[in-house]
């Protein structure tokens, strides 16, 4: 940010923001989230192309996913961001996949598509794999998402080193009267629609998600699949502000932001060699250990986002930053999967308190103690409350 001009009879401030760097960009847009959320919400969807993002409403979890994903589209003319972007909102209603991917209508005998199949389609083309495609899906669970979520949860965790593209979402059969030779329909406006296609790995979903009585609550494996990302903090006041964390992505790296976007550097899925790569091997072992005595540990798949989240913050945000990230997945991908009566959380919550305190794992510990006092008071808890 520059300061251009001051003018001392209205007492503005002529700022020029840099809209390459993406501090600049949101403050540009009249937002002041702080650097922190910023910067594991770049992390997070880096990490695993899934993120959730929850907290009680206007909080800004919509709108931080809208401008990331104008932050990564700024340079593109309008029709080609609206190609790129797909903002959701769900309904109550959607009982099965059809709301995201729409559907054959036998009456019309043409294939009734929607905003996401068309982003899809889009991300899928040759010539489109060097750029990011973003879906925003609002207030996620307004309806199950097992009941119209289920195959994109399933088959993003099919992608591996052996099959990089998981197995195919289906589409309709090939059979219907207007089909081609090779099972292929048209939409309303004459796009083709296979009968199948992968989920294209330049394509990163984020989930809003309000807590109140019209909304359901998440299963274990949808909790599992993602980094949760809390919004309950509200400073009504710029002086309210806690100290601001240091936990940013460092000037330095502010260009590699688009880099780890890019075709020759995401990854859809994280595998073993994340872990083995990783500096802080040992300490997810630690918590691992700790939760197994309980039984509440956590698997592979874990292992392997938790770690390559630290990888990449080694690198963007530096790596006498690590306890933070290490405190951070604690926070995003171990304690949302904790839901549960005293009789099963209480040893297992207190013992990961602890270690948290020893290791100065604030935000965990800070989450834990709200967590543990819910258990003391309803005999229940739950991460998202």
């Amino acid at each position: 940010m520059k300061i251009k001009d001051f003018n001392p009879d209205t007492g503005e401030i002529d700022v020029e923001y840099d809209l390459k760097n993406i501090f600049g960009f949101f403050a540009s847009k009249g937002f002041n989230f702080p650097e922190e959320v910023i910067t594991r919400y770049v992390l997070s969807l880096a990490t695993k192309p899934f993120v959730m993002l929850s907290g009680i409403s206007g909080t800004g979890k919509t709108k931080i996913a809208q401008l990331f994903a104008d932050y990564m589209c700024q340079d593109c003319t309008e029709e080609e961001r609206e190609r790129r972007i797909a903002f959701v909102p769900v309904r109550p209603d959607w009982l099965d996949n059809r709301g995201i991917l729409g559907y054959y209508n036998i009456l019309e005998q043409a294939y009734s598509s929607t905003p996401i199949l068309r982003l899809l389609l889009e991300a899928a083309k040759e010539e489109n794999q060097e750029k990011p495609y973003f879906i925003i899906l609002d207030e996620m669970n307004l309806a199950k998402v097992e009941y119209y979520f289920a195959d994109f949860l399933s088959i993003m965790e099919s992608r591996t080193m052996g099959s990089e593209k998981g197995e195919k979402l289906h589409l309709h059969d090939g059979k219907q009267q207007d089909s081609d030779d090779h099972g292929i329909v048209r939409d309303a406006d004459g796009t083709e629609i296979p009968r199948a296609l992968h989920i294209p790995d330049n394509v990163y979903f984020t989930g809003t998600v309000n807590i109140d009585e019209s909304t359901y609550m998440f299963s274990p494996k949808v909790l599992d699949r993602a980094n949760v990302i809390e919004f309950n903090e509200v400073n009504l006041l710029p002086g309210n502000q806690a100290v601001v964390s240091q936990f940013r992505l460092m000037e330095a790296n502010i260009e590699k932001i688009n880099n780890i976007f890019d075709k020759e550097n995401r990854r859809a899925f994280c595998h073993f060699q994340d872990v083995n790569d990783c500096r802080a091997k040992k300490e997810i072992d630690d918590i691992h250990k700790e939760l197994k005595k309980s039984n509440l540990h956590f698997g592979y798949r874990v292992a392997n986002e938790f770690a390559r989240f630290i990888n990449l913050s080694d690198d963007l945000v530096g790596e006498q930053h690590r306890s933070e990230a290490i405190d951070i997945q604690i926070l995003q991908k171990i304690l949302p999967k904790f839901h549960g009566t005293q009789g099963k959380l209480l040893e297992s919550l207190t013992a990961l308190k602890t270690l948290c305190d020893d290791k100065s794992y604030n935000r965990s510990s800070k989450k834990l103690e709200v967590m543990l006092k819910q258990l003391e008071q309803d005999g229940y808890t739950s991460f998202i409350q």
